[in-house]
């Protein structure tokens, strides 16, 4: 049912499901960063937002460097890896190591590599040991990454923005909360269809939900989930009723409104830290209406670190 090909020359691998296109994961050097794109309905219906890969009329076409399903932070070692303004004082890189492993192993796709963490100069942050496995599950689709984040060439400090995410997706304009889309959060918190105030944005919880109608008007979601093994559990959400849903630790000092605190973290020399999540793609509007979701949450949040 499910089935991966690295396409080389085109600098991808292709994810197909029941012999439909799901995702590719997209890592050539054209780009700064690895992401999956496209990520698609069953019937091929857009989940993340086109562009920049691609022009589509009524998309908001802000934020250039929120590349559809990706990792990214604006302050590693004082470098920018989030944002790529050219015009500024230049910003880092996060390339994919060679080609990466495809395999599909029990129904599971999987994609295994090397993400290498550049500042604007060339020099060398972060290796990265990269895993996405990717399958189906009825008529959900979830995706699981987990990292190894290597201090190979000495200290790395996760700096102390809201700028970024480890796990990070630009949803489709037409699911953005502050008009028709819908964000809630494991605690409670609720921002819909743009009605008061974005209350899940800035707050730690162990998942967020961000869900709405895609192009057609189906309802569709992601449930983003931060693994209990994670060293900043439960994680703070950057996520905004304008599209962008990130799971970041350390932009404390914007979530809180307190210049005081401060959220970044360290690696140190020589060490090595993990950074896992999941991604639940659903059908329909918010978890409530299928317990599948939250069978999901519980199996990824029971199994060891």
């Amino acid at each position: 049912m499910i089935d991966i090909q690295l396409q080389s020359a085109a600098g991808k691998a292709v994810v197909t499901i029941g012999g439909k296109l799901f995702t590719e994961y997209v890592y050539g050097h054209y780009i700064c960063r690895p992401c999956l794109y496209p990520v698609l309905t069953p019937d091929g219906q857009r989940l993340t937002r086109a562009y920049p890969f691609e022009d589509v009329a009524g998309e908001n076409q802000d934020h250039f460097h929120h590349r559809s399903i990706y990792t990214a932070h604006g302050l590693v070692n004082g470098f920018n890896l989030w944002d790529e303004n050219v015009a500024g004082p230049g910003h880092g890189s996060m390339l994919q190591r060679g080609e990466p492993r495809v395999s599909v192993d029990d129904g599971v796709a999987h994609i295994d590599g090397t993400v290498d963490w550049y500042g604007p100069g060339g020099q060398q942050l972060l290796e990265e040991r990269r895993r996405i496995s990717i399958q189906a599950d009825g008529d959900l689709r979830v995706i699981d990454q987990s990292s190894e984040l290597r201090a190979l060439y000495g200290e790395v400090v996760f700096g102390d923005t809201k700028e970024g995410g480890m796990f990070a997706i630009r949803v489709p304009t037409t699911m953005d909360a502050k008009d028709a889309g819908r964000i809630e959060n494991s605690e409670g918190d609720v921002y819909d269809s743009g009605e008061g105030e974005e209350t899940t944005w800035g707050k730690r919880a162990a998942w967020v939900d961000y869900s709405g109608p895609v192009a057609d008007g189906q309802q569709w979601g992601h449930t983003v989930i931060d693994h209990v093994s994670n060293p900043w559990h439960p994680t703070y959400w950057h996520v905004r009723g304008y599209g962008l849903f990130t799971a970041n630790p350390f932009g404390v000092h914007d979530f809180l409104k307190d210049e005081t605190q401060d959220g970044s973290w360290t690696i140190s020399k020589g060490d090595t830290a993990s950074s896992r999540f999941r991604l639940i793609i659903h059908p329909g509007r918010g978890i409530a209406g299928n317990s599948r979701i939250a069978e999901l949450i519980e199996e990824y949040q029971s199994f060891g670190g």
